[in-house]
């Protein structure tokens, strides 16, 4: 148990930067613990999955058919996925696979707390990386909506533990998850607070006590952060008197969705290829090979086909229903993985394995199959 928690440690210290960095800063320590916990995880493996097996061998005949433009380097990102998959995902399974799992995730929730907490730090002494959009310690405000959402749930999650099993209410990470709440709102993510909320709920509707104290909270957390309503919903509202002028609350996507579908169209088995378009949606994707895929689920039907996907959306589902099938109290494992199944709508990195939110939803999807967490 004590190499499973250090080795968790070692790769939460590895993965942080991610959050905080650009990938081009961070990507050596990256590369080197994914290749480390592969081989740490297929060294202990019992089994492998058929699903995320099929995915990998569909997704480089569909690299072979296409033969994708050079700059989106697809045989290069496939590599890096399938080392994600092995590493952090759940390719591999059994022996300590399972604990390294659940306390990789547990670390990775942690850190998004901190990092959502800090962040709302930094925006009351006035630091900001980012330029018009507040995006906190990380490199971007559609990094930090996330990461903020994730760590409020982790927060509302313990917090509501720790009372079901009447232990009080623990201040501190109340403190930390009103924090997340006001960095998620001046992240201006309107996705992010879309599928915070939609987490929330799930939880709410499963704890089997407690319900009147989340609303006490809620109402209390509600009076500390009335007094900076303003300056925490401007950005929400300018984007959303935004999209109402160009004529769609889904304006900013609409465009992305239909380049994706009619890829999907045009090439329905095996798709345009990995980590690729054919219809390129933004100029600089030519120059930097950087993909706005508008969407996980469509960029997965137009890079990977119907053959390279449904393996990918039955894992999906099948980590989803095993998570929502305890009885007991909701694992935080299946209440993050809902809201990555909301939030993967709008934005699209389930195959982009240099993304921290793939990094997320992948450790949390493994967590999730290994049991409760």
């Amino acid at each position: 148990m004590k190499s499973v928690t250090l080795t968790a440690a070692i790769a939460t210290i590895t993965i942080l930067p991610l959050m905080v960095m650009p990938f081009a800063s961070a990507d050596f320590l990256y590369y080197i613990i994914l290749i480390i916990l592969a081989a740490l995880r297929l060294r202990c493996a019992e089994s492998a999955s058929i699903l995320l097996l099929c995915t990998l061998i569909c997704a480089a005949i569909g690299i072979l058919l296409r033969n994708p433009l050079p700059i989106f380097r697809p045989w290069e990102r496939l590599g890096l996925f399938a080392c994600m998959l092995a590493g952090i995902g759940p390719l591999f399974s059994g022996g300590i696979n399972a604990q390294l799992s659940q306390r990789l995730f547990q670390n990775l929730a942690l850190s998004c707390l901190l990092v959502g907490a800090l962040s709302a730090c930094c925006a009351a002494i006035g630091i900001n990386r980012g330029g018009a959009v507040f995006s906190g310690l990380t490199p971007h405000s559609m990094i930090l909506g996330p990461v903020a959402g994730i760590g409020f749930l982790y927060a509302m999650h313990k917090t509501m533990h720790c009372y079901a099993a009447g232990k009080g209410l623990p201040g501190l990470l109340m403190t930390g998850g009103i924090a997340c709440l006001a960095a998620l709102l001046l992240s201006s993510s309107r996705s992010a607070l879309l599928s915070t909320t939609a987490g929330a709920a799930y939880l709410i509707l499963r704890v089997p006590r407690g319900r009147g104290l989340i609303l006490l909270l809620g109402g209390f957390t509600a009076f500390l952060l009335l007094p900076f309503a303003g300056e925490l919903t401007e950005g929400l509202f300018h984007k959303m008197d935004s999209s109402r002028e160009a004529g769609s609350i889904f304006s900013s996507r609409a465009e992305l969705w239909s380049d994706r579908w009619q890829e999907f169209r045009e090439h329905p088995l095996f798709g345009v290829g990995f980590a690729s378009q054919s219809i390129i949606s933004f100029s600089h994707s030519l120059q930097s090979g950087i993909i706005e895929p508008g969407s996980s689920y469509l960029g997965c039907l137009s890079m990977l086909g119907l053959v390279g996907s449904l393996p990918l959306f039955m894992l999906l589902a099948t980590a989803l229903r095993h998570g929502m099938r305890k009885t007991a109290f909701p694992p935080l494992a299946v209440v993050v993985l809902l809201f990555f199944c909301v939030h993967m709508i709008f934005e699209g990195y389930l195959i982009s394995a240099g993304s921290v939110l793939c990094v997320l939803l992948w450790s949390c999807i493994s967590a999730t199959l290994a049991g409760k967490t």
